[in-house]
């Protein structure tokens, strides 16, 4: 490591401001107030988003300081982009000197010691001494240091660009959906017949989701035996989480499961291309998989053919767009719909001359937005990838021509 570089008490850089809580009867979601943030649940990617406001502000992390969740997880980073009231789990921290995003990587690449700070027995959480008194190392050199930041940024800053892009895209497909297949207020009445589910253009008819699909669901091995799972080998197993995690396609799953406990527990293997869909506790989650994958027990999956009349494009946005609230109840503790009722959800078939006509667009659509997750998962990994090595000084970044502009 270069001699230009140093290791002090994150306090000696940073200001810190823990949060604390306004009464709940000060919270609101009608956007009176100021944004508040409870806890990482409404972090988002980068950028926080917020469920709740509030009248009555306790402490504040002004605009564009480091926001971090300290307990129950511990650890989790963002920027905030307005002035916002943090709660409890939360604090903010701001640079004395320098830019706070500069902060926020330095965090990110150290991130992993500090969680080894986290004390209590039922939720892991630390306090404003661990964290004014945690030891990081940083170039002494503002230039150097502003040169770290410039490649780190870059890089978000594409990814951002990536997932905007997949955002506009799937909406574009999502109108065209909407006014081709849903709306028919064009048609003349005579062009309309009646059906189970209202008005349908003439020629065009509904099939349950198990008439055009082979419908399967996935399974969760035992969870005490844990030598089934693994973070690295094996086949992709994919949680309601991952789903939320991840955009339109599944590339990674944070577990999998060995190829033994497929075999024992006859899990299904779902196919690449295929549409999965959550139908427990967060109903209506979708992706579509893009290798030989297997899901848990909430998730189910459509197997389409080639005698499906219709494509896995057309049933992702039917599905996006389908209103699960009508098949299942709300109870205090989960909202769900059973596999039974999964496999009897009635899909809208138009005639195929209107199906052909959009296909191709579709296809185009989705092709496209996979290719932009596939860019997001190489910048992510490169990101992930130099970030340690410059924020430890293994790459210097004195040698390197940055347009720090």
């Amino acid at each position: 490591m270069s001699l230009e570089w140093k290791t002090v008490e994150l306090k000696s850089i940073a200001n810190v401001t823990m949060g604390q809580s306004p009464k709940s009867e000060f919270y609101n979601d009608n956007f009176e107030g100021m944004p508040f943030l409870q806890g990482n649940k409404t972090f988002g990617d980068k950028y926080p988003s917020f469920e709740l406001y509030t009248t009555s502000i306790k402490k504040v992390a002004e605009k564009n300081s480091v926001l971090m969740s300290v307990r129950a997880p511990v650890g989790d980073l963002n920027i905030a982009q307005e002035d916002i009231c943090i709660g409890r789990g939360v604090c903010g921290l701001q640079m004395k000197k320098g830019d706070n995003e500069f902060l926020y990587y330095l965090l990110k690449a150290n991130i992993s010691h500090l969680i080894n700070k986290e004390s209590g027995t039922v939720f892991g959480s630390i306090n404003k001494n661990d964290i004014e008194t945690f030891e990081v190392t940083l170039p002494e050199d503002s230039e150097d240091q502003q040169k770290i930041l410039t490649i780190l940024k870059n890089i978000d800053k594409k990814i951002e660009v990536c997932k905007d892009l997949n955002i506009n895209l799937l909406s574009i497909a999502d109108a065209i959906f909407k006014k081709e297949f849903r709306n028919f207020d064009e048609y003349l009445e005579g062009d309309l017949i009646s059906s189970d589910f209202g008005l349908i253009p003439k020629n065009w008819y509904y099939k349950t989701l198990d008439e055009i699909s082979d419908v399967a669901i996935g399974k969760t091995p035992p969870r005490k035996e844990t030598w089934w799972f693994s973070e690295k080998a094996g086949v992709k197993w994919v949680s309601i989480k991952d789903l939320g995690n991840s955009g339109t396609y599944i590339f990674e799953t944070s577990e999998y499961l060995t190829e033994e406990a497929i075999d024992k527990f006859n899990v299904k293997l779902i196919p690449e291309d295929t549409v999965i869909l959550s139908f427990k506790l967060t109903v209506g989650r979708l992706g579509i998989t893009t290798d030989e994958m297997t899901t848990n027990e909430a998730i189910a999956h459509f197997k389409l053919d080639s005698e499906s009349p219709i494509s896995k494009e057309y049933l992702y946005l039917y599905l996006k767009n389908f209103n699960y609230d009508e098949l299942g109840s709300t109870s205090s503790i989960a909202k769900a719909i059973n596999s039974k009722i999964v496999k009897k959800i009635p899909i809208l078939v138009p005639e195929s001359n209107k199906l052909n006509e959009f296909k191709e667009l579709f296809e185009n659509i989705f092709n496209e937005i996979k290719s932009n997750q596939i860019e997001i998962n190489n910048l992510t990994k490169l990101r992930d990838t130099l970030l340690p090595k410059l924020m430890s000084g293994e790459i210097d970044v004195s040698k390197i021509n940055c347009d720090l502009e």
